[in-house]
């Protein structure tokens, strides 16, 4: 274990749920019907943030303002709901039997995502994890999402964690760097299906989510 750290906050998407690849393939259908493809390098530096972020670099890429963001979000969750119809969500191998051992060990655990808390919900209860955690937490309820600090800092004080209690699982640049600015300790995970993300910020870094059990039981 890590010595004085008692609440695990975990990142959702590529974290607990493999989803990434399907997000992308559903924000290029949406692209596609304005004229364009996002190739993933660009496109990777979207993930770990909220959707006006995402908007925003979306811009500066097609150099052009981006109209009707609400019609444009509805269309996404439309390919979004039928990519998950036909392939259902992909847990990250390890977290079905991981996270009880966590919460056995007496860890405080909890979800700090950038992702809708509808999308939360629906993915904790499609993988049955929901039950593990004291909180599930989005940023879309602070003012600046991730790379600030907001999130994670928010998502602590509901489970009644200081900043130095707590341990961040995240596998952005975004979310490990809002970590850090959070004052946390922060693994990283590698997760391919997320790009090569620049974990550097993280205290450390692993590939695969057992060998979370390594560090912390």
């Amino acid at each position: 274990m890590i010595k004085g750290k008692t609440t695990i906050l975990f990142d959702m998407d590529g974290v607990l749920v493999n989803s990434e690849p399907q997000h992308y393939e559903a924000w290029n259908k949406v692209f596609a019907s304005l004229g364009f493809q996002m190739p993933w390098d660009p496109y990777k530096y979207c993930i770990g943030s909220v959707l006006p972020h995402m908007f925003e670099m979306v811009e500066d890429y097609i150099g052009r303002p981006v109209e009707h963001q609400d019609e444009l979000l509805a269309q996404y969750k439309v390919y979004l709901s039928e990519i998950l119809e036909a392939e259902g969500v992909q847990e990250v191998a390890g977290v079905d039997t991981l996270l009880p051992e966590l919460k056995k060990a007496g860890y405080r655990m909890a979800v700090a995502s950038s992702s809708p808390m509808p999308e939360i919900l629906k993915n904790m209860e499609a993988l049955k994890i929901e039950d593990q955690f004291d909180c599930l937490f989005t940023g879309e309820s602070v003012p600046n999402p991730k790379p600030a600090p907001d999130t994670f800092l928010s998502c602590a004080a509901e489970v009644g964690a200081g900043p130095e209690e707590c341990i961040v699982i995240e596998d952005s640049y975004n979310g490990t760097l809002a970590a850090k600015r959070a004052g946390m300790y922060c693994i990283g995970i590698q997760n391919p299906d997320s790009g090569e993300q620049d974990l550097s910020n993280a205290d450390v870094i692993i590939h695969e989510f057992k060998e979370l059990r390594g560090l912390l039981l």
